[in-house]
């Protein structure tokens, strides 16, 4: 074997441990994560199906649906840098994230009817503020529209509405 081929292979068995490495410290911070993600939610078992929330602080209602790439925590992270004391944050989990499931009808209008029914199982008679993130905005506009006795301000961050 020449030195430029000796060499070629010690640098490939460097790269694919260097890989391999990467790939169980990526693994178990993303299973650190997901156990830290499934603390501090409950899950509503609702006529519509299961949705995961966080129940935060004490006052004012604030309904806080995250975007995509986050769950709950993303909803109470979001909110929590909006508003100070004075306001009980609740943050689902859209369908599909974490804990909450996709259902057979995954439409933002559905996924509204669902954030209305997890309001009234937390007997919330209407969310003072809906603040809808990115894709989440989705289903805070449907939420006004189909259920406006619930929502009295509507606040879009980012809204990815088509």
């Amino acid at each position: 074997m020449s030195r430029i081929g000796g060499f070629l292979l010690v640098m490939l068995i460097a790269m694919a441990t260097a890989a391999g490495v990467a790939f169980v410290l990526y693994r178990n911070e993303l299973g650190r994560l997901r156990d830290t993600v499934s603390r501090g939610s409950l899950v509503a078992k609702l006529d519509i199906g299961p949705v995961e929330y966080a129940d935060s602080g004490a006052g004012i209602p604030l309904l806080s649906i995250h975007g995509s790439g986050g769950g709950f925590d993303q909803g109470l992270a979001l909110a929590s840098g909006l508003v100070g004391e004075g306001f009980r944050i609740i943050a689902p989990s859209r369908y599909g994230y974490l804990r909450t499931p996709v259902p057979q009808d995954p439409s933002p209008a559905a996924q509204a009817d669902a954030l209305a029914a997890l309001l009234t199982k937390l007997n919330v008679s209407k969310a003072v503020v809906v603040v809808g993130v990115s894709a989440g905005a989705r289903s805070a506009v449907e939420l006004s529209l189909r259920h406006p006795d619930k929502v009295a301000a509507l606040i879009l961050v980012v809204p990815a509405l088509y």
